[in-house]
């Protein structure tokens, strides 16, 4: 006979001094009962600077059933309960509290009832006042909250802030597609969400005991729940009028808060970005928007503004992408505006604005639903690339300006760093989503490693690249390996002064300056370096760095935003902190070929994790969300569903 399975889901941020003894007490408890019941203990981690994930990786090697999902978001405890739901595939789906208070006996008690009752749909625990000792603090929190949840909403529970509550599969998997809190009030909009699709829910009594380190705070209780709790009224009033009027015009109930959301098919999306494809300038964040562009071409009708470069066109098409090109890379901006209001509004379902130090500010001129791609903070990069006026302004629109206007505005970046840079100028957690870069097929026959050590770099020289460190590691290098050489390709305004460098240093002639290379000369050049180097000062990603993986040549570079993203480090790469650091890596590297043959074979596992498939279906989930209107009953779909299902995050664990 098939056993059941119940799939208990623990959210923990910075849990440290509390998971231990709750999955110590959890794991032994439904260990014993294993012959019985199948369990699977699902710890949602989210957003933890301590070593909360590790403790939990620590009883996962002592219970297989239990399992960590890490999450780079503050996904608060209701998006961490709704995430666990969501990857749980117990026949019965339920959550407790990190700090143990309930413990395992009294949520088993719980299953059983539901178990045993085959008309319900779910059990929520309610504690037994008889025998619960509450402090001061939060008896007066738990009835503040609990005058607020009568007055406000009819749902028949005492105890809806128990942190205890199983439902069968149908139910879990429904109800966690549809919160719109994630917060303090998630319990409420939980059952809310329950009461309005009919599910059966009905309370059972359990022991609970308070435990120490409650982050719940009295300024939290009294200010921030409140507004959660009136925030979701009037969700429910929203879909109470829908509802009404509905019936009243005899027609079925749409989703949402009353207004129609526009049906998935084909949307005019428009792209402002800074350059093309076709742009000699152009670099890493022109081939990621014109790969996310060419594959919505399929399904949409896209056109690219652009600025206007040399001898190109004014019109184009690429891809299935109609582009527009006006003005330099200052007064495309203006041109942007002039030509939007003009001739583009009318035509426009959907806005992609791409930052490139300033975006296009279209929240200035356009109320059509829009998201802003943005690779990385720039920060002090505006001071190594441009003079001191010019770098003040900028640093200040996209410091301080930028988040203002675009803080209503869903945000794709390209990185988990780039997503902590983000949040630490204003931007918020629920809004702004991870969509990996990937890479282009490659052209042209494979090559073997170079006979003599090679160090290569292929991407635009600019200054903040910092290149001239690589060159100034040359020196050393050849005191070790006569034979070493390095190959620079690309073009930029840093490739004159690098020149002068290595002149300088008497290493030219070690030192190759290709330019502007084809596609095919790229694949062959990564093929054939023994390192590929990366010493920039920040990354949105380093999509140069994963092709180098794709052809298992690892790198070299910086523990900085971005690179330490796209190099893991001591597996595809490794990651230095100064100068004389990186130049003894890239010694190690090429010094040891079988350390060197076993990061060649894990940067080709890593490189295939990625793919602009899945980034395009990213956006194409961002633009059906965001084209209408969420409701108390809408599906919603946060930004830690979308990272977690990128096989990037998901596989990490299978590189060794």
């Amino acid at each position: 006979m098939k056993k059941d399975k119940l799939s208990i889901v623990i959210p923990a941020k910075n849990e440290e001094k509390r998971i231990a003894r709750t999955l110590s007490l959890y794991g032994s408890y439904f260990d014993a009962r294993k012959d019985q019941l199948d369990t699977e203990i699902i710890v949602v981690v989210n957003n933890s600077t301590d070593r909360t994930g590790s403790i939990v990786d620590e009883y996962a090697g002592k219970y297989p059933f239990i399992r960590k999902i890490e999450t780079y978001y503050a996904a608060g405890k209701g998006g961490s309960v709704s995430l666990g739901f969501k990857e749980a595939d117990g026949d019965y789906i339920g959550f407790v509290d990190a700090d143990g208070a309930i413990p395992a006996s009294e949520l088993y008690k719980l299953y059983e009832f539901l178990d045993e009752t085959p008309w319900l749909d779910g059990v929520t625990g309610v504690r037994e006042k008889s025998s619960m000792k509450m402090s001061l603090k939060r008896r007066i929190i738990s009835r503040f909250f609990n005058t607020h949840v009568r007055f406000l909403f009819k749902i028949p529970y005492t105890d809806t802030q128990c942190g205890a509550k199983i439902f069968k599969k149908a139910a879990a998997k429904s109800i966690a597609k549809k919160l719109s809190n994630t917060g303090w009030a998630f319990d409420v909009n939980l059952l809310l969400v329950a009461k309005y699709l009919n599910f059966r829910i009905m309370e059972f009594p359990v022991e609970w005991s308070e435990k120490e380190g409650s982050k719940f705070s009295m300024g939290e209780a009294f200010v921030q729940v409140p507004l959660e709790l009136y925030s979701l009224k009037l969700l429910e009033i929203s879909h109470t009028l829908n509802t009404a009027i509905s019936g009243f015009l005899n027609k079925e109930p749409v989703s949402g808060i009353g207004t129609v959301s526009v049906e998935k098919g084909a949307r005019n999306i428009l792209i402002f970005s800074w350059r093309d494809i076709k742009n000699p300038e152009m670099g890493g964040s022109e081939v990621y928007v014109h790969e996310v562009a060419k594959r919505l071409a399929k399904n949409h009708n896209v056109t690219l503004f652009t600025s206007q470069s040399g001898n190109l066109s004014p019109q184009d098409e690429i891809d299935g992408v109609r582009i527009i090109r006006r003005g330099n890379f200052v007064t495309v901006y203006f041109w942007a505006f002039l030509h939007y209001i003009l001739y583009l509004e009318n035509e426009t379902d959907f806005i992609i604005d791409v930052e490139n130090g300033i975006p296009f500010f279209t929240t200035l001129y356009s109320k059509k639903p829009k998201l802003m791609i943005l690779h990385h903070v720039h920060k002090n990069q505006w001071f190594k690339q441009f003079n001191p006026v010019i770098a003040i302004v900028g640093y200040i629109i996209e410091s301080f300006i930028m988040p203002i206007s675009y803080r209503k505005v869903p945000v794709v970046t390209v990185s988990p760093s780039s997503l902590q840079e983000l949040k630490k100028i204003g931007f918020n957690d629920k809004r702004t989503y991870i969509a990996y870069n990937s890479i282009p097929p490659r052209i042209g026959t494979k090559f073997n490693e170079s006979e003599t050590p090679l160090m290569v770099y292929v991407g635009r020289v600019k200054a903040y690249k910092r290149l001239d460190i690589a060159i100034n590691s040359l020196p050393y290098l050849i005191k070790q390996f006569s034979k070493v050489r390095m190959v620079i390709a690309g073009t930029g305004d840093d490739v004159d002064r690098l020149k002068l460098l290595a002149k300088k240093l008497k290493v030219e002639k070690y030192v190759e300056f290709l330019g502007f290379i084809s596609e095919k000369k790229k694949w062959e050049i990564l093929d054939k370096g023994w390192v590929f180097v990366m010493p920039s000062m920040k990354e949105g990603w380093g999509i140069t760095i994963v092709e180098a993986a794709a052809c298992g040549t690892p790198s070299v570079g910086f523990n900085v935003a971005g690179v330490r993203d796209s190099i893991k480090n001591g597996t595809t790469g490794l990651l230095s902190e100064d100068e004389q650091d990186f130049r003894e890596k890239v010694q190690i590297l090429i010094d040891n070929p079988k350390l060197r043959e076993a990061m060649k074979q894990n940067s080709v596992k890593w490189a295939k994790m990625f793919s602009w498939e899945t980034t395009a279906r990213t956006f194409e989930t961002i633009i059906d969300l965001y084209s209408g209107n969420k409701g108390l009953l809408s599906d919603k779909t946060y930004p830690w569903d979308l990272d977690l299902r990128t096989e990037t995050l998901t596989s990490l664990a299978s590189i060794k």
